[in-house]
């Protein structure tokens, strides 16, 4: 005990470089993260509800549209608004969250997320509706992006993929959910569809418990709030000791003069050397990803219907299918210990062409079937390995902002996505279509393999030090 307060006291009067590493390297040591039960669970309810919000109004976009009696060519104008929400949540928030801290700002979505849900249930016509759209879209890609901030800083390094992941199955638990809450509020009638989207009013939850989540002490010491961070580690230090975990000894995880050069970091690094290239890179993966996956999730009807494979029950088969996604989220568990984590998104990038290509060259509905599962099981291995890549290959000062700025931007592949998917069908049929994405899945494979930067996690899994199950 006597060599940990020497360290402190000597992180307290070391530079703020020092000091930092000295905060990262306590945190980095402990067995496993320990922000208090109750804040974990903020995670775990603040992404259900902000992937329930994603998946809920393509569930009652058909009724929508019988309600407000829009034209062919406005349908898309809530789900479009969304996406440009979201893209300008997570610049935005993910901005403010390194200026301002990480806890207020997720305060601020989690409201943002909740309101409008209540606002999108209240609507009075098209205009109302894509407004109030943009608003949740906006609480969604800042939660998304912070949460998986958070849950980053707290976790020692060998936990990071493991606990973000473990959190993407709570997406997952989210995407399914929403076509059996559909099925089951619709049937009250006209109000059904309010009362879907009202349903995330539910994201205030973790407000109630906020209060327990610290803030993040890797921002706290980035920031010059060193005895604040270190206070905060002691309590978690201090929690994992009652319950009988032994803290190995301390290793600083960066030199000082890589730490002492990290925090004084900003925003405008973000387009300078070592930092642009993994923000093009991380970039063009969310926006390849998000074209594909925006294009199969809101096509894929469309797709098989001039393929001749009808669906009876379109919402029944599409719950059932959504089972595939908390199943999928689940599977990383088993590989992001052992797999650097570019080369684990390629796989899962190739994977997703083989599903796709299954669909492509599909001669029957046990084809179908099968291309559709593939698909569904990998579109949130990429999501959750993503947002951990994504996340951890930037300093603290710049993570949220990165974050914000890839996955948003990324966003971008989700607005084009249906103008991208008609044309290719125009062009080259439904086959073909599902070709052209697969396609991108090759190219996301390739550029994420080739190109991505070798991450500090991946640098251990070649000195033999395997990250805990």
């Amino acid at each position: 005990m006597k060599k940990e307060e020497r360290f402190m006291n000597m992180s307290q009067a070391a530079p703020t470089g020092a000091a930092i590493g000295a905060v990262n390297a306590r945190i980095d040591r402990l067995p496993t993260w320990c922000p208090g039960a109750s804040a974990k669970w903020i995670f775990v309810i603040a992404y259900f509800f902000a992937f329930y919000d994603i998946i809920a109004i393509g569930a009652v976009l058909p009724n929508v549209t019988k309600a407000f009696h829009l034209a062919p060519a406005e349908v898309a104008l809530p789900l479009t608004t969304s996406l440009f929400g979201y893209i300008v949540g997570a610049l935005l928030f993910g901005r403010m969250a390194d200026r301002y801290g990480r806890r207020p700002m997720l305060a601020a979505t989690l409201a943002l997320l909740a309101v409008s849900s209540v606002l999108c249930g209240m609507s009075w016509g098209l205009s109302s509706l894509a407004t109030f759209r943009f608003l949740n879209g906006m609480g969604i890609g800042a939660q998304i992006t912070l949460t998986a901030t958070l849950i980053n800083e707290f976790s020692p390094a060998h936990q990071r993929a493991r606990n973000i992941q473990l959190n993407i199955i709570a997406a997952g638990c989210g995407d399914a959910a929403a076509p059996f809450v559909a099925m089951a509020l619709l049937s009250f009638g006209p109000i059904g569809w309010r009362l879907v989207l009202g349903f995330g009013v539910l994201a205030f939850i973790p407000l109630l418990s906020l209060a327990r989540l610290p803030e993040s002490p890797r921002w706290l010491a980035a920031n010059g709030r060193v005895k604040e961070a270190e206070a905060i580690v002691a309590q978690m230090e201090e929690r994992l000791s009652a319950q009988g975990h032994g803290l190995p000894a301390i290793a600083p995880s960066v030199n000082a003069s890589e730490a002492e050069e990290m925090a004084h970091v900003g925003m405008r690094d973000l387009l300078r050397r070592p930092w642009i290239g993994r923000v093009m890179v991380v970039t063009l993966y969310w926006v390849l990803l998000y074209v594909t996956t925006y294009g199969f999730l809101g096509f894929e009807t469309v797709l098989l219907d001039k393929l001749a494979v009808h669906k009876p029950h379109g919402l029944l088969y599409t719950a059932l299918g959504d089972l595939a996604f908390p199943i999928g989220a689940a599977l990383p568990l088993l590989l992001i210990n052992r797999i650097p984590r570019r080369f684990l998104l390629a796989l899962s990038s190739l994977v997703y062409a083989l599903g796709l290509a299954v669909l492509a060259m599909n001669n029957g509905s046990t084809a179908v079937v099968a291309g559709a599962f593939i698909v569904a099981l990998v579109i949130l291995v990429n999501s959750g390995v993503g947002y951990t890549y994504t996340s951890e290959i930037f300093p603290t000062r710049l993570r949220a902002s990165a974050m914000g700025l890839a996955d948003g931007v990324g966003h971008l592949g989700g607005i084009v996505a249906p103008y991208l998917v008609l044309a290719s069908l125009s062009m080259w049929g439904a086959r073909g279509a599902f070709a052209f994405l697969a396609g991108l899945m090759v190219v996301c494979a390739v550029l994420i393999a080739g190109l991505g930067v070798r991450g500090a996690a991946e640098a251990r899994l070649d000195e033999g030090v395997g990250e805990p199950a």
